[in-house]
């Protein structure tokens, strides 16, 4: 029974492996640049952006270039790894109707590959770091937590929106407008300072934007963040893991019998 067991999972890492890398290779397939996309699609949106809205933030944002690659590598792979995980089920439709094959684990593979390309995105931002001479703190080395509850929060999210996608189609399309409006709701390239209350309170209950805020604390000025800010959005991600097991749990099988 062990020796089963063990090979289970042995099988089920070698998937999870493949999968990631199939996800990771394929979206660079038809690319002249490939992999080299991964550094220069958010350091040319760096870019523009700076040169539009720094000047408008100068006195309210202290190095516009490192502010805007910490919130923008967050909500990069909160959205993509969200997207790839709602989609899982229904892109590998084929093989989940010829063999067994663990439903979770193509969500999961889709989410470790876009990891990787946020890994890549962080190389963009040390980069922009040295380059702009921010300064390094030892106190950086936590973003770890946030990152963490990040990858909680994705994951839970993403295990629910894999079984309403596949029931409801226009999830899909609903949610690529909830993501567009996401981007502008988590203050990646205009500090909050400006936005009026109450407005900005709805705004601030945002984990996503929680996850941010923490991010540029650790990273950009080596502080601590708010406990009660990390309690709240590690507490919501927490919650929203759970849900998304229980849901994909009770669904998986029916909702593979019905694609």
């Amino acid at each position: 029974m062990t020796l089963e067991i063990l090979k289970k999972g042995s099988s089920e890492n070698f998937l999870l492996k493949q999968i990631i890398k199939k996800n990771f290779t394929s979206k660079y397939k038809d690319s002249v640049l490939g992999i080299l996309w991964s550094f220069f699609n958010p350091l040319i949106t760096m870019v523009l952006l700076t040169a539009i809205f720094s000047t408008f933030f100068t006195k309210s944002i202290e190095n516009f270039p490192v502010y805007f690659m910490a919130g923008r590598c967050v909500i990069d792979f909160f959205n993509s790894g969200t997207k790839i995980a709602m989609t899982s089920i229904k892109r590998n439709r084929a093989i989940l109707q010829k063999i067994y094959v663990p439903r979770y684990i193509f969500a999961i593979g889709g989410i470790c590959s876009e990891f990787l390309n946020f890994l890549m995105s962080l190389i963009v931002m040390i980069a922009i770091m040295i380059v702009t001479k921010a300064p390094f703190y030892l106190m950086s080395l936590l973003s770890i937590i946030p990152i963490a509850t990040l990858v909680i929060l994705i994951t839970g999210v993403g295990l629910i929106l894999a079984i309403l996608c596949t029931k409801f189609t226009d999830i899909e399309y609903l949610y690529k407008i909830f993501t567009s409006l996401l981007v502008y709701a988590c203050a990646i390239f205009y500090p909050m300072s400006i936005v009026p209350q109450p407005i900005r309170g709805y705004m601030e209950l945002n984990p996503v934007y929680g996850i941010i805020a923490e991010f540029r604390e650790l990273v950009m000025y080596g502080r601590f963040p708010s406990l009660k800010l990390m309690l709240t959005t590690f507490i919501f991600s927490i919650v929203l893991f759970i849900i998304g097991i229980i849901i994909f749990r009770r669904y998986q099988n029916k909702i593979t019998s019905e694609i």
